[in-house]
């Protein structure tokens, strides 16, 4: 009888812990890149995003507006680990548009790691050459209090 146990103990370690110990990735909550911008989702439903835009960089000051602050909508897919698209605009005139995974790492964190596409309005077509800008983020949790410390600084992209 003892040894029956000793089997069935070892069967639930084996194959059911895993499956129980796994989490889902969750997008929900506050992130904070490698630059110091902070981004909030909520999901809301059917796989919606919505949340803000923090930002700590612009390309020019006030490119963002005067809070450097913008609405982010969204969607994502189902799944332990799932991709997702963001999209914001800017109070300057320009668009930014995020798509990207959240990703479990071994320790048992999350991030999401994105591609970043941001198109500036273009005075003329001799000018759209340098209207788009790509780059990669990987945002990390924080807390929402990182708020309040944020400083935005203007940077040559």
């Amino acid at each position: 009888m003892e040894r029956q146990i000793v089997v069935i103990v070892h069967f639930l370690v084996a194959f059911l812990a895993p499956a129980i110990l796994a989490r889902d990735c969750n997008v929900t909550g506050f992130w904070q890149n490698e630059l110091g911008s902070v981004l909030n989702l909520n999901e809301i439903e059917n796989y919606e995003l919505r949340g803000q835009f923090l930002t700590a960089v612009e390309a020019a000051k006030g490119a963002a507006g005067s809070e450097g602050r913008a609405r982010v909508v969204g969607i994502k897919n189902n799944g332990k680990e799932p991709t997702f698209s963001l999209s914001t605009a800017w109070a300057g005139g320009s668009i930014t548009s995020w798509v990207g995974q959240c990703l479990m790492l071994d320790d048992g964190q999350q991030i999401l790691k994105t591609t970043w596409l941001l198109r500036s309005p273009a005075s003329s077509l001799l000018e759209d050459w340098k209207s788009t800008r790509i780059g990669q983020d990987t945002f990390r949790p924080v807390s929402g209090d990182i708020l309040q410390g944020i400083r935005r600084t203007s940077v040559n992209l």
